[in-house]
């Protein structure tokens, strides 16, 4: 039989129990986890019961790699912050510091 991968992403909370147990009875447990088991009408049944809250790979080759292109779409992107805020001192909530050189203190 082939394997689906299947990975949490969204959270339990709020969920009804119905939900909460089809996922424990998968072996997830929190978003971001990642259980591997045959595909079977059983476990396609499962998965269509908390398909709000799942994503489903059919191949464990390709299912790691787009949860790896998924990781790295998600993680921020470094960026130099504008010269502005830097020379204004800009502080919490983006309100100027009013200072009497012109320079943050």
């Amino acid at each position: 039989m082939s394997k689906v991968v299947i990975r949490q992403f969204k959270s339990a909370i709020g969920q009804k129990d119905a939900a909460r147990e089809t996922l424990a009875s998968l072996g997830l447990r929190r978003p971001g986890n990642v259980v591997v088991r045959e595909d079977s009408a059983t476990v396609r049944g499962q998965i269509r019961k908390i398909a709000h809250l799942v994503r489903v790979h059919d191949d464990r080759r390709t299912g790691e790699v787009e949860v790896e292109d998924e990781r790295r779409a998600a993680q921020p992107q470094a960026t130099a912050k504008p010269a502005e805020t830097a020379v204004t001192g800009r502080r919490r909530h983006g309100k100027p510091v009013a200072t009497k050189s012109g320079s943050p203190s």
